[in-house]
């Protein structure tokens, strides 16, 4: 079993495949031949595609503005790795001139971040707003990220903050988000691929519909979707992330300081997850596409009625398990998890 596929950590990520890429890749690729197109709609931090990437074109999609721009660094990019030079020549030069870009400081001191780190977050952005490329920038505001989620003040996420009595509030405190950054920007080496990736930003209904299938998604041999499986929000999760490559200034709410405009995934209601489930899997054998779902034997939907629908559509349906260990986001760990992967093909 092939176990060098390339593999980046960008942060931590709810659900993310990171550590499981050696088992789930191979049954993904025992089902196509190299050089066969596959669709990853909702990509996330892109991990499953990342990995795929050196025999396969990948065309990944994600509602979320930061999941796009780490695509575009990582999954479209095909020439461009960042250095030290790099680093030197577009950043620093810019690093505590800026004159407007004060949003985190205005917004966050002393939640998420100190008030420094504020400071820092909103000149490292106005830095990277002045790089012209758009590759390089995506790589740099990627680097950004993984700054963030390495210097916040909470447990893993950034739907709650720490309080002010929290014993690691101090040592957290005292993190240089560039530093952060910098490590991130110099280690930041992309692999390249000899075939075309394209990345987008749809919501997946959309880009499922007739005229967006027929415009870019021809050719797609495996759809494989790792989507939400609890009633837990990802845009509730991640907003900083998504207000710091938009900055946007957006209207705050909560105590969390959500933004006003996060995106809500019918996945997440119990209500409405086995119809987005239907509509995925149809859309997928229409397109004539073999179809791979990862999900949890916890979510909203058993794994046991995601096959049934499969087989509506596809002759062939296994289901997959794999034991791991899962993060509860700062709540501890479950361990002996098992994640499932459903496989469905004609």
């Amino acid at each position: 079993m092939q176990t060098n596929y390339p593999k980046t950590y960008i942060m931590r990520y709810m659900g993310s495949k990171l550590k499981l890429i050696d088992l789930i890749v191979p049954k993904l690729e025992s089902m196509i031949s190299k050089g066969d197109i596959v669709l990853d709609l909702m990509a996330g931090t892109h991990a499953i595609g990342y990995a795929l990437k050196p025999n396969h074109p990948v065309i990944a999609n994600d509602i979320q503005e930061y999941s796009r721009v780490i695509g575009k660094g990582r999954i479209e990019n095909n020439s461009i790795s960042l250095t030290q030079n790099d680093l030197e020549k577009d950043i620093i030069p810019h690093l505590n001139k800026n004159k407007k870009f004060n949003l985190f400081k205005k917004s966050y001191s002393d939640t998420y971040f100190s008030k420094e780190q504020c400071v820092e977050i909103d000149n490292i952005r106005y830095a990277i707003e002045q790089v012209k490329n758009p590759t390089k920038k995506a790589l740099y505001l990627t680097a950004l990220v993984y700054a963030m989620g390495y210097c916040q003040s909470s447990p893993g996420h950034f739907a709650q903050y720490m309080p002010k009595n929290h014993p690691r509030l101090k040592t957290l405190r005292q993190l240089s988000v560039f530093d952060a950054f910098q490590k991130k920007v110099i280690e930041n080496h992309v692999f390249f691929s000899k075939y075309k990736n394209r990345v987008f930003k749809e919501n997946y209904r959309d880009l499922l519909s007739e005229n967006k299938i027929r415009k870019y998604l021809g050719g797609v041999k495996l759809t494989y979707i790792d989507p939400p499986y609890s009633s837990a929000q990802y845009s509730r999760f991640y907003h900083l992330l998504e207000t710091a490559v938009n900055y946007d200034h957006p209207k705050l709410e909560h105590k969390g300081l959500y933004r006003n405009d996060r995106f809500q995934s019918n996945f997440c209601y119990e209500s409405k997850v086995k119809n987005e489930f239907e509509f995925i899997i149809r859309s997928a054998s229409e397109m004539k596409s073999k179809m791979a779902i990862s999900y949890s034997e916890r979510g909203l939907i058993s794994p046991r009625e995601i096959s049934q629908i499969c087989r509506k559509y596809f002759k062939n349906v296994k289901i997959h398990t794999f034991k791991h260990t899962h993060s509860m986001q700062g709540r501890g760990m479950i361990m002996d998890m098992r994640e499932v992967l459903i496989t469905a093909e004609n």
